[in-house]
């Protein structure tokens, strides 16, 4: 039992490995070749639309394996979108002018459009209402007996 279960989580991770081990490789060298001079908007675009698709194919493994994201791939993804977002402020502030205006405005909206693709997510496989309760920490902690009513949510 603890064998097979052992072998399952392997095998999702195989799989969700060589899903986003050449989406990443790929979105680096196209956001690589926006952000240098010979680039532009457009190759910038095509780096966060591929980072989109491998979250797509995440997705779908999740959905074919009915898993769901572990810990650890959310907290790197979080990790992953803060970085992207300090790397951005920090061309705001240092980078050259003409290169700031290149660049700028197509990396926040690919951060923009990351930000959408994860919310469809949560509303698409959770409902409205589940996908707000997923950050919904007031009402974890609220341990008052009205909070056991059914027509509250009646969670416990």
């Amino acid at each position: 039992m603890i064998e097979n279960n052992l072998f399952d989580r392997l095998d999702r991770h195989g799989l969700v490995m060589a899903i986003w081990s050449p989406a990443v490789f790929l979105a680096a060298a196209l956001l690589h070749k926006g952000v240098t001079a010979g680039g532009g908007a457009w190759w910038i675009g095509a780096g966060f639309a591929v980072l989109i698709l491998g979250f797509v194919g995440h997705v779908i493994v999740n959905a074919v394996l009915k898993t769901r994201f572990t810990a650890g791939e959310t907290a790197l993804g979080m990790v992953a979108f803060a970085v992207g977002i300090v790397a951005l402020l920090l061309t705001v502030l240092v980078a050259p002018a003409e290169m700031a205006e290149r660049v700028v405005l197509p990396v926040a909206l690919g951060l923009a459009s990351l930000v959408v693709a994860v919310i469809i997510y949560l509303v698409i496989a959770f409902g409205p209402r589940g996908a707000f309760e997923r950050f919904d920490v007031i009402r974890d902690n609220n341990l008052r007996p009205a909070s056991r009513l059914p027509h509250r949510g009646g969670r416990r």
